[in-house]
C-alpha cells in the first residue's frame, strides 16, 4: 500500500469526510491498496508514489499506450527497522474511520495509530468507535486503537491511549469549543490520568506544552508517560515545545519524547511525525507498545531515522557514575530518504558535537566522547532545511529520547527552571480561584490540590 499522487484535491476543512485523499502542498493523493484501478490518458504521465519514512519516494514519468490494461509501480524499501524491533506510531489522530485509519496507516508504513475520540462543544466526534480494545480492523501488523482526547481550554490536553473497557468521562471539562458552552470545571488532568492507568492505558500531553498550566503539575507528580515532541517549525530546533520538554529533563522527570500529527483534515498524513518504539524481541502488542514508551526507548521524527549509544546503553537507559564523574563514549547515527543538514548530540539541552552537510545529506554519524561531572542526559537530535508541506509545514527533523547518568547517585536538578515551574503552577491555582467555574467546593480544592502537591513536592527538591 502507498499513497499515489491524483489531480482532483481533497478537501482540507476542519471535520471534513476526508479519508483515503491527501493534500500536500498543491500535490493532491489517493491512498490505495495495492492493486488499484485509475483512468489514465494515453501518452505521458506522471505518477509519484510514497510509503512512509523506510521507502524511497517515486517520482517517474511514464509513457500509457493504447489498450495498455495493467501497469506495475515498483516502491524500493531501503530501510527495515521492523526488524530490528521497532514500530511505529501515530499517538494523535482525528475523525477518521477505523478502516479508513487502518488503509492510511498501511499506505504509510505505520503500525499503530491512536485514533483519539473527543468533545469540541456540542459535538462528539469518533465516540461509537471506541471498544476499550484494538479495533477489529487491526491485521498485517497494523493496530488501531481509538483513544480519548480529554481537554480544558487552560488547565491542558490530555490523552488517555489503549485503556481497556469503558472510556474516562466527562471527555472535556470546561472551556469555549471544548466543553458544552458554560460548564464548570469537572476534574482535572491528573484524575483522568489515574483512570487511564487504571484501565492499563498510556498518558500523553498532546501538542506539547500547549495548554500548559495543570501540565507541569502532572509532570511532577509521574503521571505522564510521553509528550508530544512535533515542533519542528523551526531549522534549528530551539522551539518553544522543544524548550519546555529540555527544561523538566533538567529537572530530572524523565517524559519519553512521542510523535503524533494531530491530524484533522486531509492536509496531514497520518504518521507524518511519528514515534519509533523498540520492542526489541517482545510480539508486537499495545501493552507492549506502552511498555516500550514508559521505557523511554523511542525517537520522535518527521522523516530521518535516528539513535544514540552511550557506552553499552540504549535510548531510556540509565548509567551510573561515581563522585565526580566520568568519560563517556557515544555514537550517534541517522539516515533519511530526504536529506537533512545536522546531526547533533545534546548534553542537558546544549549541543556538544554536531555533523554539518552543506549541501544535505541522507546519512551522518557521531563518534565522540564527552565528559560528564553532573547528574545529566545525553540525547541525538538532526535536522535540515527542507520542509515536509503538510497543512502545518514543518521542517525535516528527528529527536530521540534521552540516555540518563547519574553522578554519585544524585537526581538532577535546576534551580532556575524549578523556579519557571513553580511560577506557572502559581498561574495555574490563581485561575482556579478566580475565573474557573467550580463545581461545588469540594471539587474545586480536589483540583487544586493537584497543584498544590506539585509545588510541595518541588518546593522540597529545592530545598534539599
Amino acid at each position: 500500500m502507498s499513497r499515489f499522487s491524483r489531480r482532483a484535491k481533497p478537501g482540507c476543512n476542519w471535520f471534513e469526510d476526508y479519508g483515503g485523499d491527501l493534500l500536500l502542498g498543491s500535490t493532491a493523493y489517493a491512498y490505495v491498496n495495492g492493486k488499484f484501478q485509475i483512468e489514465l490518458p494515453v501518452g505521458e504521465c506522471y505518477v509519484e508514489i510514497a510509503k512512509g519514512f523506510e521507502y524511497e519516494p517515486v517520482r517517474a514519468k511514464l509513457m500509457i499506450e493504447p489498450g495498455q490494461s495493467q501497469l506495475a509501480l515498483p516502491i524500493h524499501r531501503r530501510y527495515a527497522l521492523r526488524k530490528q524491533g521497532w514500530v511505529t506510531a501515530d499517538t494523535h489522530v482525528h475523525f477518521l474511520s477505523p478502516q479508513t485509519a487502518w488503509l492510511e496507516a498501511q499506505a504509510e508504513g505505520l503500525n499503530l495509530v491512536n485514533l483519539l475520540a473527543s468533545q469540541w462543544g456540542n459535538l462528539f466526534t469518533s465516540i461509537c468507535d471506541i471498544t476499550g480494545d484494538q479495533s477489529n480492523v487491526s491485521r498485517d501488523d497494523t493496530i488501531v486503537w481509538v483513544g480519548t482526547e480529554n481537554r480544558q481550554h487552560l488547565l491542558g490536553h490530555i490523552s488517555l491511549l489503549g485503556g481497556n473497557g469503558s472510556p474516562v468521562f466527562p471527555m472535556c471539562a470546561s472551556g469555549p469549543g471544548e466543553s458544552y458552552f458554560g460548564d464548570p470545571a469537572w476534574s482535572s488532568l491528573a484524575e483522568w490520568a489515574d483512570r487511564c492507568r487504571e484501565r492499563e492505558g498510556v498518558v500523553i500531553i498532546p501538542h506539547f506544552p500547549n495548554p500548559y498550566a495543570e501540565v507541569v503539575a502532572d509532570i511532577i507528580l509521574g503521571k505522564v508517560d510521553g509528550v508530544e515532541i512535533r515542533d519542528f517549525h523551526s531549522p534549528t530546533l530551539n522551539t518553544y515545545g522543544v524548550a519546555e520538554w529540555y527544561r523538566f529533563l533538567n529537572l530530572g522527570y524523565r517524559v519519553a519524547a512521542v510523535g503524533g500529527t494531530d491530524k484533522m483534515s486531509a492536509g496531514m498524513p497520518v504518521g507524518g511525525v511519528r514515534t519509533y518504539a523498540q520492542l526489541g524481541e517482545n510480539e508486537f502488542t499495545f501493552a507492549n507498545w506502552g511498555r516500550a514508551v514508559r521505557a523511554g526507548r523511542t525517537f520522535t521524527t518527521s522523516g530521518p531515522l535516528i539513535g544514540l549509544q552511550v557506552e553499552d546503553k540504549s535510548l531510556g537507559d540509565h548509567i551510573e557514575l561515581p563522585r565526580g564523574g566520568g568519560t563517556l563514549e557515544l555514537h550517534a547515527w541517522a539516515h533519511s530518504v530526504h536529506a537533512f543538514d545536522r546531526l547533533q548530540v545534546v548534553l542537558n539541552g546544549q549541543v556538544i558535537a554536531e555533523e554539518k552537510s552543506e549541501n544535505g545529506t541522507r546519512a551522518a554519524s557521531i563518534k565522540t566522547r564527552v565528559n560528564v561531572d553532573r547528574s545529566s542526559w545525553l540525547a541525538a537530535r538532526c535536522l535540515g532545511s527542507h520542509k515536509a508541506w503538510h497543512c502545518w509545514p514543518i521542517h525535516i527533523a528527528a529527536h530521540t529520547s534521552p540516555i540518563y547518568i547519574a553522578v554519585d547517585a544524585r537526581h538532577q536538578f535546576n534551580s532556575t527552571d524549578a523556579g519557571y515551574m513553580l511560577s506557572l503552577l502559581e498561574g495555574g491555582m490563581t485561575w482556579l480561584d478566580t475565573l474557573a467555574i467550580p463545581v461545588d467546593a469540594n471539587r474545586h480544592a480536589t483540583i487544586r490540590r493537584v497543584f498544590e502537591n506539585a509545588s510541595e513536592q518541588l518546593r522540597q527538591r529545592i530545598n534539599e
